[in-house]
């Protein structure tokens, strides 16, 4: 038994993501241990606006990359991929002047369209958002193709600890400002610095000169990712946050707060869970397919254990959420845990198909994985529209979930036909 262990860790793959997944794990422990404090600080409002500027920023920080970011990881030469790094920034540079413009202009309009007239003074930072965004997200794409796992992880810690830090102390100083806001912008900052300064300083290494040329050669050989995984993106990043925007307009900024709450109760250390298995699986992956070799046996295996490592906390959570949050964070958050009981079932559909998202960019499929999200949107956005009609919040979660369960459902049978024909084709 000691030996299989000590086999397991040596295995490069195991001692990534456990460097991945431990930051991850200590950021989440930090968020949960503070989340009664911050509960008890701040209003469901405050969260349902904070969710509400996230969720922008989630929506627009895609259309300012191209998503030219994920190709990073792709070219064989370390050259390419820090052309497309270079590419990612500029693009970011040039979307953030054109949104300083259209805020300066329409501040009140987008504020009026969206429900919540207390965003108006926070549009005004989406720019500086932007640029934190696409630079932070290029860093750990390029960190993670040559395997700078230590670095992700310490950038992972750092936006933890500063983001809560300056929250807890905003909701004690009591700003007049939304300390939420506040304290999730500083400690994205702070963790891009990082990432960024060290990337930086490992990019001049290479030693590739600056070519506006190569960077225009890098972007036709790869824009499949603005054609195809930026409207895929944009159309899930638009699926995800729709809730925060129709919730806002068609209910209150107090049921957008609570259903944020709830939801990040669960997904937030849920994705970093995902993004940690992705980054190692991914790159993994790549490699394997590179070299010839099957990787549909570690997909089928990486699924059952995480179905078994899933199934007990997520029937807890099923029964017991509202107590617990009531109890926890206050009995104005009870709410909260009702709604996350409610989301549970997709939640857990989450958990066993998000480390595979990778693989339709693996085997070209962005065009039919777009489709598959359009289709996923559409039934979203009817399911809460139904309950908004209704006026019933919890028809609209119930729809919201069970149409989620469905669609998530699929496409991980989808990811998983993708590697058993990609297999086939090697033989």
């Amino acid at each position: 038994m000691t030996r299989s262990l000590l086999h397991l860790f040596r295995l490069e793959h195991i001692r990534h993501f456990m460097t991945l997944f431990s930051s991850s794990v200590l950021g989440q422990l930090l968020t949960l241990a503070l989340a009664p404090v911050l509960s008890r600080m701040f209003l469901p409002d405050d969260f349902g606006l904070a969710a509400l500027y996230l969720g922008i920023l989630s929506v627009i920080g895609v259309v300012s990359t191209g998503k030219y970011e994920q190709a990073i990881m792709l070219p064989r030469e370390d050259t390419a991929a820090v052309h497309i790094f270079r590419l990612v920034l500029l693009l970011a540079g040039v979307a953030s002047a054109i949104s300083l413009m259209v805020v300066l202009i329409f501040n009140n309009d987008i504020a009026a369209a969206l429900g919540n007239p207390l965003i108006s003074l926070w549009l005004y930072l989406l720019p500086l958002s932007l640029l934190i965004h696409a630079a932070h997200q290029a860093a750990l794409f390029y960190s993670n193709r040559t395997k700078k796992f230590n670095r992700i992880a310490k950038t992972t810690l750092i936006q933890q600890v500063s983001t809560n830090g300056i929250k807890v102390g905003a909701g004690a100083l009591q700003f007049s400002l939304n300390g939420l806001i506040i304290g999730q912008i500083a400690g994205h900052f702070l963790s891009m610095l990082f990432v960024l300064v060290n990337t930086i300083k490992q990019i001049r290494k290479v030693n590739v000169p600056l070519s506006l040329t190569a960077i225009k050669q890098q972007a036709r050989i790869y824009a499949q990712y603005p054609r195809f995984n930026m409207l895929l993106s944009l159309t899930n990043n638009i699926s995800g946050s729709l809730p925060i925007f129709l919730f806002t307009r068609g209910f209150s900024a107090e049921a957008a707060g609570l259903y944020a709450f709830g939801y990040a109760f669960v997904f937030r250390p849920l994705s970093l869970f995902s993004q940690s298995t992705q980054q190692v699986l991914s790159q993994k992956m790549i490699e394997n397919h590179h070299h010839g070799k099957a990787i549909y046996p570690t997909l089928k295996k990486l699924i059952s254990r995480l179905l078994l490592a899933g199934l007990i906390p997520f029937t807890l959570v099923t029964i017991w959420a509202p107590n617990i949050f009531a109890f926890v964070f206050s009995e104005a958050y009870g709410p909260a845990g009702q709604y996350l009981q409610i989301l549970s079932p997709w939640l857990f559909m989450v958990l066993l198909t998000s480390p595979l998202t990778f693989l339709h960019e693996l085997y070209f499929k962005q065009k039919t994985a777009m489709i598959i999200d359009i289709v996923y949107l559409v039934l979203r956005f009817f399911a809460l529209m139904t309950g908004i009609w209704l006026n019933d919040i919890t028809m609209a979660l119930v729809l919201f979930s069970g149409s989620g369960a469905l669609v998530v459902g699929y496409k991980m049978l989808w990811y998983m036909q993708l590697a058993r024909k990609g297999d086939k084709n090697k033989i």
